[in-house]
């Protein structure tokens, strides 16, 4: 369903309006098993189809470092578009690990409604590539048992936002998304597997939605001019095409400069 504009709202419990969609339509991407089912599209992240290029390079180039933050947002809006086919008005949910310092209960819990619920975990069908063997399990995490990492707080936060300088934003945002996957652990300490957890999108929509708030401060002129008609693949878009997130078709609930600071200072 393209063209329509959607807000993506902060993570709730599973019973708010906007989870109830966005559980609905992950409930049906995960049942699919074709092109546009989730375990494929997780899948262009890490294994098996590896488009998550700058990270699977070593030593990263200064150009792969650059593109973090537009890849992610395409492929979130490629996953976000797909839900909207089945469900729409579905849109991806914001985890503010600045104020919520644990796994969302929505992403935790069991059940939901009595059934399984779609957020816990997903049963990775990965296929064996020359990088990797065959996996076909359910992903795991380890919250918080990483000695020596958490979660990033609120001032942090807000002192990467006062960068007006986009590659060092970049730079440091990224780092601290980094911290997120390491504490989150399981599977999403490894790119092979971290998209198949539905907690990355979460995560990543967090990562996006603070992008978004550094554009509201600062625009878009400190974006180096050679990167900005770089392909984004397999997407079909260029840097330049993702800057816009309401072109794109949504919209972060607030669009206030600075993220809470009252909480997360452990």
């Amino acid at each position: 369903m393209a063209g329509s504009m959607v807000y993506r709202l902060r993570v709730a419990s599973s019973g708010a309006a906007h989870m109830s969609l966005f559980i609905k339509a992950m409930t049906a991407l995960q049942a699919r098993l074709d092109n546009k089912g989730y375990n494929y599209i997780a899948g262009l992240h890490g294994a098996p189809q590896w488009y998550c290029w700058h990270h699977q390079r070593s030593p990263r180039t200064p150009v792969q470092a650059r593109l973090f933050l537009p890849w992610h947002r395409a492929y979130l809006l490629r996953l976000e578009q797909l839900m909207q086919d089945q469900v729409p008005n579905a849109a991806l949910p914001w985890w503010d690990w600045t104020e919520e310092r644990k796994i969302p209960t929505a992403y935790s819990s069991a059940t939901i409604s009595g059934k399984s619920n779609p957020l816990r975990r997903f049963h990775m069908q990965i296929p064996k590539t020359t990088r990797n063997p065959a996996i076909n399990r359910n992903t795991t995490r380890a919250p918080g048992q990483t000695p020596g990492v958490r979660l990033p707080t609120g001032q942090e936060i807000n002192d990467v936002l006062q960068d007006s300088d986009w590659a060092s934003f970049s730079d440091r945002l990224e780092s601290y998304h980094d911290d997120v996957h390491v504490w989150v652990g399981g599977d999403m300490v490894d790119i092979t597997t971290a998209g198949y957890d539905p907690v990355f999108y979460a995560h990543h929509c967090m990562i996006d939605r603070v992008w978004y708030l550094w554009q509201v401060k600062w625009g878009n002129g400190g974006v180096p001019q050679d990167l900005l008609d770089l392909p984004l693949q397999p997407f079909g878009k260029t840097f330049r095409q993702v800057l816009d997130a309401q072109a794109l078709g949504y919209e972060y609930a607030s669009s206030a400069t600075s993220i809470p600071v009252s909480g997360g200072h452990q």
